[in-house]
């Protein structure tokens, strides 16, 4: 039983991944016709109305603008969401759609390091999984350091918010429902990137109108479904665990930038892949290691 509700979140997780791995591509063409504010702002609008009817029909909440204890983690989760969202759509600005993926997977790296300083424990298998996938990151992405420009450096300051958001939600993710965090978070993040963009940009109609699709795709698909499924994946998943699912991502965006944007992939782009991939399957040995018969590793 407890095999079936960790490969469920697990699952769950990697369809997250999936979706955030093709999300950079339209991350990267909607900024054709509008600036990353106003991508950001506009993400979050379709967010938040479009997470409203899902959770009235599977929940039907009786208050929704009622105030609740819980609430000010959902707000601090909504204003590292929205800082992070804001520094990785400015990076794209600067860098390619597979290198976006790497510097976002870094997080994996990120994720246990933070945990350990607050208080989070993190199992061996774990660790040897995230050397497997950072080992590939590195070989995906073809990073040196004469390319690390601006835009690299916001994706990884970025990489570095979504750790402690990765942490955080597998905090809370227990505490409240998971469609009240999902609409306070978006709530939250569509108010201060609005005050962002009036402040820094101007609102265009026209181009926000050509922009639709990829704002409809990163703001239901992206936005609505994906940090929902985290959530869910993530009350039984460990943060550290979770984050290394999460890291295929970046196989996900090179894949979309070779399908849609006609990126292609090399080689050595392909082991880095495989090294991914593997580092995943490593971090499954968690779930046959028990210290007792019967007895549950706990993360």
């Amino acid at each position: 039983m407890i095999f079936k509700t960790e490969l469920r979140a697990d699952l769950i997780l990697l369809v997250t991944a999936l979706i955030w791995g093709f999300a950079f591509v339209f991350q990267s063409t909607g900024m054709e016709h509008i600036g990353p504010i106003t991508f950001v702002f506009g993400r979050f609008v379709v967010a938040t109305l479009a997470i409203i009817p899902i959770w009235y029909f599977i929940e039907k909440p009786k208050h929704i603008f009622v105030w609740e204890p819980t609430d000010k983690k959902a707000l601090q989760l909504g204003i590292i969401m929205v800082i992070g969202m804001l520094l990785q759509q400015a990076g794209l600005l600067y860098t390619t759609v597979s290198r976006a993926g790497f510097l976002t997977g870094v997080y994996i790296v990120f994720v246990p390091i933070l945990g350990v300083f607050m208080g989070s424990k993190t199992q061996w298998p774990t660790w040897l999984g995230v050397s497997f996938a950072l080992l590939g990151l590195y070989f995906l992405a073809q990073i040196e350091v004469t390319h690390f420009l601006l835009g690299d450096s916001l994706i990884l300051l970025s990489s570095v918010l979504w750790a402690l958001h990765v942490i955080y939600t597998g905090k809370v993710a227990n505490q409240m429902s998971v469609f009240r965090l999902m609409f306070l978070q978006f709530a939250f993040s569509t108010l201060i990137s609005g005050v962002a963009m009036i402040t820094f940009e101007v609102w265009d109609w026209q181009a926000v109108k050509e922009a639709a699709g990829a704002l409809l795709f990163v703001g239901v698909l992206s936005s609505c479904v994906g940090f929902s499924l985290q959530v869910v994946g993530m009350r039984t998943a460990p943060a550290s665990h979770a984050a290394l699912i999460l890291s295929f991502e970046a196989i996900f965006a090179a894949i979309g930038g070779w399908w849609l944007l006609g990126e292609y992939l090399t080689t050595t782009e392909l082991i880095g892949c495989g090294l991914i991939l593997t580092g995943g399957l490593l971090s499954q040995l968690k779930l046959f290691i028990r210290s007792h018969p019967g007895e549950r590793l706990h993360p």
